[in-house]
């Protein structure tokens, strides 16, 4: 029943979205946190092109030379200040959250699952209803499924991870969750897909994956679920070098 609840809302919420001209009170604005580079940065650009208001919040220090150039908003917080979260999840602001947030491996505190747990329990006091969460294959049920070598040495990420997924499912929100493999700065393939199955693995490049990110978020089907992003044409090891 309750996710028949959610799903009910979010669907309202989205109808709305695509009204918005007509009913300006309704919030259209997505947040996407992690958006000023690499993976949260192509999803900024897609929603950008395709006319949807986006707002990406940024760490106070993060170049946002980019995003000015394309003309889109910033609000500025540390994903790991739960004030300064909620301060910039106003209510009546955004109608969804997209997280990219993770560690680059600066960080002296991964903003894995703390940022994300911070970001949902400001979603969920904000009246947001839509959140899609990028996290990893390796997180939750896919611990298995990632080469030996990632397991070693990402271990304790995706355990950060797996934390952040779990807080998501349990916090009523309309969720999505992407599970990405290993990310490529490659030109797209355009063959990528969301599979079901936790173990599937594949190199992405962060363009497929972003354009997979953008599509489900107002794809009603995807919610309630968890995802691997995957692309058959880059499921073996040398598919890194592969153009």
């Amino acid at each position: 029943m309750r996710t028949a609840v959610i799903a009910l809302l979010t669907a309202c919420a989205l109808s709305i979205s695509g009204t918005a001209h007509a009913q300006s009170s309704a919030p259209n604005q997505v947040l996407v946190v992690g958006g000023t580079r690499a993976t949260g940065l192509e999803i900024v650009k897609l929603l950008h092109a395709r006319g949807q208001a986006v707002t990406v919040m940024a760490r106070h220090s993060s170049d946002i030379a980019v995003l000015e150039k394309l003309g889109v908003l910033v609000v500025r917080a540390d994903a790991l200040q739960a004030a300064e979260v909620r301060a910039a999840l106003s209510p009546g602001r955004y109608r969804a959250v997209i997280s990219t947030l993770g560690t680059s491996g600066k960080e002296a505190v991964h903003p894995d699952f703390e940022g994300n747990r911070n970001l949902i329990d400001a979603a969920v006091a904000a009246g947001i209803l839509r959140f899609v969460l990028v996290t990893t294959i390796g997180a939750g049920d896919s611990s298995d499924t990632p080469p030996l070598i990632a397991k070693l040495l990402y271990k304790d990420r995706m355990a950060l991870k797996t934390r952040a997924e779990d807080h998501l499912k349990a916090s009523g929100l309309a969720y999505t969750i992407i599970r990405p493999g290993a990310l490529l700065d490659k030109e797209p393939s355009g063959k990528a897909v969301l599979s079901e199955d936790p173990e599937t693995f594949s190199w992405i490049a962060r363009a497929d994956l972003g354009q997979l990110v953008a599509d489900a978020l107002d794809d009603q089907t995807t919610i309630g679920k968890t995802y691997s992003a995957f692309d058959p044409t880059r499921e073996r090891f040398w598919s890194r070098w592969k153009e």
